[in-house]
């Protein structure tokens, strides 16, 4: 059963900030992601509630409460991302 996902309004400006490209790989890579279709992602928990996944450059923060993922942030990975 998939997931439900919330998007915050911090989260949908950064993404909408990305390049074209980069929007619809990030896109592409959470809606699969949410609906649990097998593929292997790198998801790692940061703090209690706070989880990253890693989508080439980027790395996406959301939360996890049964099943539903709120997408908080997104962020260009550097040395000071996580």
């Amino acid at each position: 059963m998939p997931l439900k996902a919330y998007y915050k309004p911090r989260f949908k400006k950064e993404l909408c900030a990305l390049p074209d490209k980069e929007q619809q790989e990030v896109i592409r890579a959470i809606e699969i992601f949410v609906n649990r279709t097998g593929e292997k992602f790198d998801v790692l928990r940061l703090q209690d509630n706070l989880w990253r996944l890693k989508i080439g450059v980027w790395r996406v923060f959301f939360t996890f409460e049964g099943d539903l993922l709120t997408f908080t942030n997104i962020k260009r990975r550097t040395s000071k991302t996580y």
